[in-house]
């Protein structure tokens, strides 16, 4: 063999090799176990949503990887991501996010094994899909977070209508709907939707009375507006004037356990139950471990971090409800009949309205009476005297 021969061959030998080389790479790669995690969308901040998933992980092994954000947010993730998920959990929100979000296809049905027994799960035919696309792990009661340094007890709001009592003015800290899509949204829909029943359904009407609360509303608003209710109980006690944020009436004492703020609840005439919900991914890439997860929050041990972390009630029986919290018949003559596939279907509308007057404070505000508690003017009848003015016409507002 000549030496320009005995070059070619071993140049041929190397390529042989290293071509065997990157097959078996390639071989070994293409076998290779997926990662043990599970990869989390949560509607939550990270301070508290990480020790339930440390918790989870303490557990099971599973590794949570976490997406934090607003609810409105992470719902558009995943339509953008719909044809290649990225995730395989959406936890937290309201199911009127869910039910918009489910118009989409993107989460799979899955009837979690921990709550085949449906008797444990509490309202859990009342308050998931019909086909198991999402379904909740615990509730909360919508109220008021009340700075108690910024307001004194005789001015503590009975209703969600004395908010626009001017006495507020400078002192209500607001939620943005189009982000705030679990608090913000589920108040503001739960106003238009007493109103449509006082109209008798009558959607023009509704909707002139609306604009007039929300007008009044804004008037009395700190700025500047929040993106969620985590933001929005943040910046409550933090500050040295603002009184008042709605929020669910869970989060008061965990801000207060959590960071010391002087917050406490404020429970409301004709409020809403609101369950929180979570879902599968279809399609999501870790689908085992997303249904282990699933399961492990709807377990004993899952349902006991959520009250002792979260401070929220146990969605099934047999757990104590924390400090804070409400029980279902503690609340059931206060609540309104309030409609999840309403709020989704008005989103659009409760948020541009939202946008228009938040931008400046409508005229209608300055109509209200400027001294409510004269003339026999009480805090509770207020609203109500105050709308009469402005319409000619008596609405019974004492009972929201």
């Amino acid at each position: 063999m000549n030496k320009k021969t005995g070059i070619i061959a071993a140049i041929v030998v190397i390529v042989v090799v290293i071509a065997g080389v990157a097959i078996g790479v390639t071989y070994l790669n293409s076998n290779k176990a997926p990662a043990k995690e599970v990869v989390i969308y949560a509607d939550y901040g990270s301070s508290l949503a990480s020790k339930y998933f440390d918790n989870f992980t303490n557990a099971t092994g599973i590794k949570v990887v976490a997406t934090y954000g607003s609810m409105g947010d992470l719902e558009g993730k995943l339509i953008a991501d719909s044809a290649s998920p990225q995730a395989d959990i959406l936890f937290g929100g309201a199911p009127s996010a869910y039910i918009s979000a489910e118009s989409h296809g993107i989460f799979q049905s899955y009837t979690p094994a921990a709550i085949a027994n449906q008797s444990e799960y509490l309202h859990g035919g009342l308050w998931r899909s019909a086909n198991w696309t999402w379904y909740p792990f615990t509730y909360a009661v919508l109220g008021l977070s009340i700075n108690t340094h910024n307001l004194p007890n005789n001015e503590i709001p009975t209703s969600f209508l004395n908010l626009t009592n001017p006495i507020y003015k400078g002192k209500i800290i607001l939620e943005n709907p189009s982000t705030s899509t679990t608090t913000g949204l589920a108040f503001y829909s739960l106003v238009y939707q007493y109103y449509m029943q006082k109209a008798d359904n009558n959607t023009a009407t509704a909707q002139s009375n609306f604009k007039t609360y929300m007008s009044a509303l804004m008037n009395n608003s700190a700025n500047p507006i929040q993106s969620d209710d985590e933001n929005a109980e943040v910046a409550l006690g933090q500050s040295s004037s603002a009184a008042i944020t709605i929020d669910w009436t869970y989060m008061p004492s965990l801000y207060h356990s959590e960071d010391g703020y002087t917050l406490s609840p404020d429970l409301l005439n004709s409020t809403v139950l609101g369950p929180t919900a979570m879902s599968i991914v279809k399609g999501a890439p870790h689908m085992t471990y997303a249904e282990d997860f699933v399961n492990w929050v709807l377990s004993t041990q899952g349902q006991q971090n959520i009250t002792a972390i979260f401070h929220k009630p146990p969605i099934i029986a047999g757990i104590p409800i924390p400090a804070g919290s409400f029980s279902i018949t503690q609340v059931q003559k206060d609540i309104f009949p309030y409609n999840q596939t309403f709020t989704t279907n008005n989103a659009n509308y409760i948020s541009g309205l939202f946008t228009n007057l938040s931008a400046s404070a409508s005229v209608i505000a300055g109509e209200i009476p400027q001294s409510p508690f004269s003339s026999g003017i009480t805090q509770n009848n207020f609203i109500d005297t105050s709308l009469s003015m402005i319409y000619q016409k008596a609405y019974d507002l004492n009972e929201v």
